[in-house]
């Protein structure tokens, strides 16, 4: 004996998300940082490493703990149960931030031009007439002051990878 019709069953073949895009960030100094990723399909999750493990977070832009070096996070995605073939790194940027290690006064005897110097721990060495606001005069370890008469001040601060001393 056989039913009289058929019951259909169906065998459904789900696609495997992928990660089509990650968002890498930087920042100056000790800090938090924002990092995105985008997926074919489902929900994407975040990992502090690139196998095994607990995911950090869901969804498309993960905000790092504060953090003081550069550190590797991981991305994968998850749609109808299936989950992409491996994990797609995606980089939190720490720069250091730049210093002045030191300067050198000069001076002379009556009207003229003064070379002063600095020194840095990283990057280029700004030149300013001003401790706030203003544009550089010039870059360098060393700053040639156009012609003065009387004493004068003159400011440095230090530019690295994007990153600034906090004073001049």
């Amino acid at each position: 004996c056989t039913t009289a019709s058929r019951t259909a069953v169906t065998a459904t073949v789900n696609a495997i998300p992928t990660i089509s895009s990650t968002t890498d960030n930087s920042r100056c100094g000790t800090g938090t940082v924002t990092l995105g990723a985008a997926a074919s399909a489902g929900t994407i999750n975040w990992y502090a490493a690139s196998t095994g493990g607990t995911s950090l977070s869901t969804g498309t832009s993960y905000t790092t703990p504060s953090i003081s070096t550069t550190t590797t996070y991981y991305v994968d995605a998850t749609s109808n149960g299936c989950t992409t073939a491996s994990r797609t790194a995606v980089t939190a940027t720490v720069n250091a931030i730049p210093s002045i290690s030191s300067t050198t006064d000069n001076s002379r005897c009556g009207t003229g031009t003064v070379t002063l110097g600095a020194a840095a721990s990283a990057g280029t060495i700004n030149w300013y007439a001003a401790s706030t606001g203003g544009t550089s005069l010039s870059t360098g370890t060393s700053y040639t002051t156009p012609s003065i008469s009387t004493t004068t001040t003159y400011y440095v601060d230090a530019t690295s990878s994007g990153c600034t001393t906090a004073t001049r």
